[in-house]
């Protein structure tokens, strides 16, 4: 019904946000301390299966940041997505508005982008393994 194609798209508009300020060098509304946070949404969403649940989620993380929130209800996420067509470093899948499956995988990538921003960024650990 209409309430699967809207949590749909309001999981589709977070995934676009948060792929768009991934690949930002330095972004005006995440910060090292709101990507930490994001941790908790992670977590939340590793429980829920519900895609108005996913969605609702999703909503109250924002609410908690005033300016993300207004950058999240304001943009026309639709017509981000149709101007990054052809970018390279950016893969935003096309909706799927009466699919429970792909919310899902939007769900799913939505929990890799935190946990890829979880880590500090300059991580160099080299594999030195000092056998004989």
């Amino acid at each position: 019904m209409n309430d699967l194609s809207h949590a749909s798209t309001t999981i589709l508009d977070f995934l676009t946000l948060l792929e768009l300020e991934q690949v930002k060098e330095t972004s005006n509304l995440f910060n090292a301390a709101i990507w930490q946070d994001l941790n908790q949404l992670n977590l939340d969403l590793n429980a829920i299966r519900q895609p108005n649940k996913i969605a609702l989620a999703i909503l109250d993380w924002c609410e908690k940041y005033p300016e993300i929130y207004r950058e999240f209800k304001a943009k026309d996420w639709q017509k981000v997505r149709c101007d990054m067509v052809g970018e390279d470093d950016i893969d935003i899948p096309l909706p799927y508005l009466d699919g429970e499956a792909e919310i899902i995988r939007n769900r799913d990538r939505i929990q890799k982008i935190i946990q890829e921003n979880q880590q500090p960024p300059n991580q160099d650990s080299p594999n030195n393994p000092e056998q004989d």
